[in-house]
């Protein structure tokens, strides 16, 4: 196996976890409630007890840079279709909120999943920037 092929295997699992994240995403956003409360009862020691609503406010924007940098990742040169599905997903996720009985899409959600779909794809475009930019340095 060739570092070609080692590269061209790496891709494919960047964009399977891409695509993966998608369905957690919806998964933990169109779930019950009690899910997302467990969660922040299990992960609530190690950040030092933030108030919950602080805890979705990073929550939101954390998964969704994460989600955006999966996918700039995993679609290096076609921009236009990470930033649509990221938003398009963002946005959907919160409206489709709405048909829960527990649950309810805000404007204020919409746009810190929008925000951090943003930051992780500009910080994943800057990662891949550099990256070649110093190949080509070396070259």
């Amino acid at each position: 196996m060739t570092s070609k092929d080692d590269a061209r295997m790496f891709q494919k699992l960047i964009i399977i976890s891409a695509w993966a994240s998608i369905l957690a995403l919806a998964f933990a956003t169109l779930t019950h409630i009690g899910f997302v409360y467990s969660i922040y009862y299990k992960l609530a020691p190690l950040l030092m007890r933030p108030g919950m609503r602080l805890y979705v406010h990073f929550e939101h924007v954390i998964a969704f840079a994460v989600f955006g940098a999966l996918f700039a990742f995993a679609y290096p040169r076609r921009l236009m279709f990470v930033c649509s599905i990221v938003f398009i997903s963002a946005v959907a996720l919160e409206y489709l909120q709405n048909m829960t009985p527990d649950r309810h899409g805000t404007l204020v959600d919409a746009f810190e999943k929008v925000v951090g779909g943003a930051f992780g794809i500009l910080g994943a475009y800057a990662i891949l920037w550099f990256t070649q930019s110093r190949r080509r340095f070396q070259n």
